[in-house]
């Protein structure tokens, strides 16, 4: 399997004239040290329509002249990409990356996320069956996912023993149903408000906005990697993702948070019904649902790393409906004028 896939990089290293003299493997992508310099190749999982779709976005990002995204290398004819065995490879200059040092990572994210946006913003023309669908979605999908929590809570109750973690989950449960109610009620708003002033606004979305995917160059500068989830939505999910990720660091606070969607906002001012979408996401307890399922699905795993992961997601959890909170009691303002 080895030899196999030293061949494979290979193959795919001719094409662009690299003749590496150490390669490092991190999963789906390959660090080539070479007299050229230091590359990654990444092995994609995306088709044919993925790939053109991908590439389109990189291209509109150039055409922009959006610089803080590291570049596809072209192969030596001026290629994208390499297929070999039906699957898509690129290469791109390697940039280091540690989560840990100073670089202010969720300042930076928000920051580009609020240019991206604003730079590829566009009204679209109001379909009601197209809302109508996406209210609907957005509604099942929650009300499956409480369904799943109260079938836990049910099953739960009826043990004689009730483990560590089930008696913690236990505990906040009705708090999980309460907030999972308002964020439906949010939904509600949201899809009242777009057919009220019949709008709906897209953007270019990254997809998965954290600090996984934003590398420093050698000027220390921020870029964005990893653009393979890119997708014409709502600001409101790649907003959505930020935060529920930012919410998991030490940096995060209330006030922090305050300060980002507001930098955000300096960019692309959020309408009304875009922040009651936001609160929807924000306030359902989607980071405790998928802990449930992985208690069922790893039954190998110590009650004390299964309690520990819960309370960390239900802090998050209150973090951000806290957070949720404020900033809808900023917006009444707003709205009453």
């Amino acid at each position: 399997m080895k030899a196999a896939s030293i061949s494979i990089d290979g193959m795919i290293l001719y094409y662009y004239d690299l003749f590496p003299e150490r390669v490092e493997s991190y999963g789906k992508v390959q660090r080539i040290t070479s007299k050229k310099g230091t590359f990654a190749l990444k092995e994609t999982h995306m088709g044919p329509e993925e790939m053109n779709w991908f590439l389109h976005c990189m291209e509109r990002l150039h055409e922009l002249k959006y610089d803080h995204v590291v570049p596809i290398t072209p192969t030596k004819y001026g290629d994208p990409y390499v297929v070999v065995n039906n699957r898509y490879y690129y290469v791109t200059k390697w940039h280091e990356h540690d989560s840990r040092n100073q670089f202010a990572y969720e300042d930076f994210i928000i920051d580009e996320l609020g240019k991206l946006h604003a730079n590829t913003v566009k009204a679209q023309s109001f379909s009601e069956e197209v809302v109508n669908d996406s209210y609907a979605g957005l509604l099942r999908r929650f009300e499956h996912r409480q369904l799943e929590m109260e079938r836990f809570t049910e099953v739960a109750e009826r043990q004689t023993y009730i483990s560590p973690f089930e008696l913690r989950y236990l505990s906040q449960f009705h708090k999980m149903m309460r907030i999972a109610e308002e964020a439906k009620h949010r939904v509600t708003e949201w899809y009242n408000g777009c057919a009220e002033h019949q709008r709906y606004r897209s953007v270019l979305c990254h997809g998965r906005p954290f600090r996984g995917h934003v590398v420093q160059d050698q000027l220390g500068e921020g870029n964005f990697i990893n653009f393979e989830r890119a997708i014409l939505d709502t600001p409101v999910r790649d907003l959505a993702y930020f935060f529920r990720t930012a919410a998991q660091y030490p940096e995060w606070s209330e006030h922090n948070a305050m300060q980002w969607l507001n930098r955000y906002e300096s960019h692309l001012p959020l309408l009304m019904e875009e922040k009651a979408l936001l609160a929807s996401y924000l306030k359902f307890p989607e980071p405790v649902f998928s802990t449930i399922q992985l208690y069922q699905g790893s039954p190998d795993t110590s009650q004390l790393d299964l309690v520990r992961k819960l309370d960390r997601k239900l802090n998050v959890m209150r973090a951000l409906d806290r957070f949720t909170d404020h900033f809808l009691q900023e917006a009444i303002p707003e709205q009453q004028d």
